[in-house]
């Protein structure tokens, strides 16, 4: 039987409080979704790189990852911008999966 790939959902976050709670259940649902039909591994994650936000992003962030071992988050010390939390996501993942995915967190 062939390896099942490991994806992890790269998602930069700035000021996503509104949006965060709407759009983690969807990511979820597709990550379980391709799991169950063996597309992707059980081992694959959602990472929401917090890029210094000022409303209760990190938060949100930290209670996902409490509730669902999918969720996983890095924050930002101060607001570095959309391509730097991309590539420190990226960094994060480099070693720990076989394919990388990069969607905004309002899912577009």
């Amino acid at each position: 039987m062939k390896d099942i790939p490991v994806l992890w959902i790269i998602v930069p976050c700035f000021n996503e409080q509104e949006v965060l709670p709407i759009t983690a259940p969807v990511f979820l649902e597709k990550i379980n979704e391709l799991s169950e039909k063996n597309k992707i591994s059980s081992e694959s994650r959602i990472l929401f790189i917090n890029d210094g936000s000022s409303d209760k992003t990190w938060e949100i962030i930290c209670g996902l990852a409490q509730k669902d071992r999918h969720f996983i988050g890095i924050s930002q010390s101060r607001n570095r911008g959309h391509q730097s939390s991309l590539i420190a996501g990226l960094m994060e993942a480099k070693d720990k999966c076989d394919i990388t995915i990069s969607i905004d967190c309002d899912g577009q």
